[in-house]
């Protein structure tokens, strides 16, 4: 990403009159005021946080210039050390800031160049009864997309990046979606923002695998592609529960998972699968279709509200800091994937060939992992080891692999943003120095024209980008930094000692989290 690029955090107005604001000289206690009062609208504010350090508080009067290149505003500026500089009028330069902090949305951030970053209580969103009651388990997701836009059950098709959550993080992220034969040679996928955050979305390509009958493409965790034949199915599967056999037979979304252990969240289970009466045991490789429980979005709402009012000096310290970026996500790197061995009849050992490891509760994840063992009989035994209450899966099988291939690579031709024709964001997809900047209610359908109209295709999603999570107002109450700490630099500890919170929210996570979905078609940034 390039230094200039930077986010607009969407804070939470909080402060009680500009006359004891800005002329506070302690950093904490002003950066106190401004997330101290429920009067929303009526106090609007403005935080730059500069390349430099320096931290500028605007007050109500700041204005973008028409050029679009300098913010000027009436505020107090503070040093890297936040010691008060000097108050009064000030113009800051645009690509001299690394983030802000605002409660007041701006208009045609993409012209800016801008990000936005926001929490509930800022813009007044009126959120859905069961946020209000548990709202670590609300609905949160990077974006979403849909083969049929009026799709808005339980599950996505494909859900992009979940892991960027600031601009250094950002990256590719491949999806399988389906083998189809076109009526005509045209493809949509519509791309929803369904969730309390903004996306900012870099790119989105279809790969595309010619294929015959009885012929397959599948992903690995090394994004390498390899056509496929045959699919051979369980014959047993076993649990900690017992057999699981019918639950992963069929890919149906009726999936395996299991609750958390109440001492530890990382703690292991073993599931071993049987596969008899494989009649060509070269080349063979495993498929599974999985995605993680909710367990990764409590962790991470949980960080953001440890962050308290200072979410957004930590964004950008974590956008800055290299060290801290490897280590944020501490706690899920300790629950790990799910490693996948093979029964290796000569040594009666178990052997470990790879890890599936993909982020994210929302699409179910299709993948393929080559095996590498060679001392089968016709009987091939598999055994998984994973994190418990950590992961769902849905299906399990094997397959041969043919040969590695290489996609078709298709960028849209057309685009609709919430159904009307933006020529704006269509050259925008195109040119890989700019982003897409999706804000929560909005829908992007984009078109893609396939080489032929008598062809089956394996098709794939690419998307590429990064996101940034709203603060919420009820986050704010949890401020805890040195809980923070123990998640980042002791994360076995911190898994410990969280279980029992976690298990609280558990049993009623599902329920809330599907039903605080934000309604793409009638969602508005304030109440109505």
């Amino acid at each position: 990403m390039k230094s200039n690029l930077f986010i607009l955090a969407l804070g939470i107005l909080f402060f009680q009159s500009c006359s004891s604001f800005y002329f506070r000289a302690n950093y904490k206690q002003a950066n106190d005021l401004i997330y101290s009062t429920s009067r929303l609208q009526t106090k609007p504010f403005l935080k730059a946080h500069m390349q430099n350090g320096d931290v500028f508080i605007l007050n109500k009067n700041w204005n973008i210039d028409s050029t679009q290149t300098f913010i000027s505003g009436y505020g107090t500026q503070y040093d890297f050390n936040r010691k008060k500089i000097e108050e009064g009028s000030f113009y800051i330069i645009i690509s001299n800031v690394a983030l802000f902090e605002t409660n007041n949305e701006l208009i045609n951030p993409e012209a800016l160049n801008v990000g936005i970053l926001s929490t509930v209580a800022v813009i007044n969103v009126a959120i859905n009864l069961f946020c209000i009651a548990q709202p670590k388990a609300c609905y949160g997701s990077c974006p979403t997309f849909y083969l049929n836009e009026n799709d808005n059950f339980h599950y996505a098709d494909a859900e992009g990046f979940s892991n960027a959550i600031v601009p250094s993080m950002e990256y590719s992220d491949i999806d399988a979606l389906k083998i189809v034969k076109p009526i005509g040679n045209e493809f949509n996928i519509t791309m929803k923002n369904e969730a309390l955050e903004t996306h900012y979305v870099n790119d989105v390509k279809l790969y595309a695998f010619p294929v015959n009958e009885n012929e397959f493409v599948f992903h690995t965790p090394e994004n390498k592609f390899y056509l496929c034949q045959n699919i051979y199915n369980l014959t047993k599967a076993i649990g900690s529960e017992g057999d699981i056999t019918a639950l992963l037979t069929n890919p149906d979304i009726n999936e395996r998972f299991s609750l958390s252990d109440n001492k530890n969240l990382n703690s292991k289970e073993e599931l071993f699968f049987n596969f008899n009466n494989v009649s060509d045991i070269n080349n063979l490789g495993f498929i599974l279709n999985f995605r993680q429980t909710l367990m990764t979005t409590y962790l991470f709402y949980n960080s953001m509200g440890y962050m308290g009012n200072e979410f957004g000096d930590l964004f950008l310290k974590l956008e800055k800091d290299s060290t801290l970026k490897k280590k944020f996500d501490a706690t899920t790197q300790l629950l790990g994937g799910i490693d996948l061995y093979t029964f290796n009849e000569k040594t009666k050992n178990w052997d470990l060939e790879n890890t599936y490891n993909e982020t994210g509760p929302i699409a179910i994840n299709k993948q393929l992992i080559a095996l590498k063992q060679k001392n089968y009989t016709s009987t091939v035994k598999i055994k998984l080891v994973l994190n418990k209450g950590f992961w769902r899966i849905d299906f399990a099988g094997l397959t041969n692999i043919d040969k590695e291939v290489s996609p078709t690579i298709l960028g849209p031709t057309s685009l609709l943003k919430n159904g009307k024709p933006n020529v704006e964001t269509f050259t925008t997809i195109n040119n890989d120095n700019k982003y897409i900047i999706s804000k929560p209610g909005n829908e992007f359908k984009f078109g893609f024209k396939l080489p032929s109209v008598d062809t089956k295709y394996a098709l794939f999603l690419y998307s590429k980008g990064y996101y940034m999570e709203w603060m919420r107002k009820d986050w704010l109450k949890d401020k805890n930094l040195p809980k923070l700490r123990q998640m980042v630099y002791k994360p076995n500890r911190f898994l410990k000692r969280e279980a029992k919170n976690y298990k609280k929210y558990e049993s009623q996570m599902e329920s809330i989290f599907w039903n605080s979905k934000i309604d793409t078609k009638s969602f508005s940034l304030y109440e109505k």
